[in-house]
């Protein structure tokens, strides 16, 4: 079987390990071809693509690993979202301060608080160790969701405004509201109109990646709505809330998650200036410091990271991986291979 790291690993540092010499490093991501579990805490596995190696190396088992980041916890008093300190994130380092938040609603940029459809995630974070994966082949009939996920202006929707240009080929998921019909609006192209009695139903039916109030209407993102694109074969291009990632990771769209993070903080100030773009050093900062917490505890769930230091590069990045997503296989949750076929 194949699994996808979520952890940084090095027997050099590990005290347990039977044989130093025999373990295997790898980081968070990486994918393990596992060969043998016959040992309760030592596994033996290949990492991908070194199968041609003579001897398999050593892991610790998942059960083992987790075993052992529990007690960890438990004897430190760690815990998820206290402040504590950790091995650097892959991608942004520094420190962290990172507090527990008591609100269940986020605020999306639309101005209305969006409500995840499993708000409870935020908050408590599972330890992580080890998904089994295998490969999935692209289907010309299932075309796989974009998600981009990011803090607040880093350009997401810059990206995804180029991506729409392309009307053969992108479509946008048509939301769901519960406001009344405007003039000149068209029902099932500007909004899914519905009564409030049927969103709220629809809600407790967990049929809603995103949800939110404004002015005493609601306002989301139904999974139904997310598959009509996809019934029409062209790629649905979302923004949303990391919150949503898992909910709509347990649907059967097999959603392809791209981090849009922010540049180091001097060159996200030099990208400001040459843009002429006004600018507080806080409101930077706090880019930076919601782009840490987002890949502190949404990380796993991410396919690919841009940095965005510059948007037409970051848009030519994108939409290169959005080919390769239709022409070469990718490794993902087991479960999504095994619904495919």
């Amino acid at each position: 079987m194949h699994m996808k790291a979520h952890f940084d690993y090095d027997p050099e540092d590990d005290g347990y390990i039977p044989c130093r010499e025999l373990g295997i490093s790898f980081q968070k991501g990486e994918i393990l071809h596992v060969i043998s579990q016959e040992d309760a805490n030592w596994w033996q596995a290949f990492r991908e693509g070194e199968e041609d190696q003579t001897l398999a190396g050593l892991i610790p088992s998942k059960s083992f690993q987790h075993q052992r980041e529990a007690l960890k916890q438990t004897i430190t008093g760690d815990k998820p979202g206290k402040d504590k300190p950790k091995k650097q994130n892959t991608l942004l380092c520094g420190k962290k301060n990172l507090k527990k938040r008591k609100k269940k609603s986020l605020y999306q940029d639309g101005g209305y608080p969006i409500y995840s459809s499993n708000s409870d995630e935020y908050e408590a974070e599972e330890i992580l160790t080890y998904e089994e994966v295998a490969l999935y082949y692209p289907r010309a009939n299932h075309k796989r969701p974009i998600v981009l996920i990011g803090p607040p202006n880093i350009g997401r929707h810059e990206l995804r405004q180029r991506l729409m240009e392309d009307r053969d080929r992108f479509a946008a998921a048509i939301p769901h509201t519960s406001r009344a019909k405007k003039d000149g609006e068209i029902d099932g192209q500007d909004y899914h109109f519905i009564t409030r009695v049927q969103f709220e139903s629809d809600i407790l039916s967990r049929k809603f990646v995103e949800h939110g109030e404004y002015e005493k209407a609601y306002y989301g993102t139904s999974l139904d709505a997310i598959r009509s694109v996809v019934n029409y074969s062209k790629i649905c291009v979302l923004n949303l809330h990391p919150q949503s990632l898992k909910i709509l990771r347990s649907s059967d769209l097999k959603p392809f998650v791209v981090f849009v993070a922010p540049p180091p903080l001097e060159k996200l100030r030099k990208k400001r200036l040459k843009n002429g773009e006004p600018y507080k050093e806080e409101e930077l900062k706090e880019i930076i410091e919601k782009a840490r917490e987002m890949e502190d505890k949404f990380g796993h769930y991410f396919d690919m990271i841009i940095i965005n230091n510059d948007t037409e590069r970051a848009y030519h990045q994108l939409l290169n991986e959005i080919n390769s997503l239709e022409r070469e296989p990718q490794w993902v949750p087991v479960t999504w291979v095994k619904t495919a076929s």
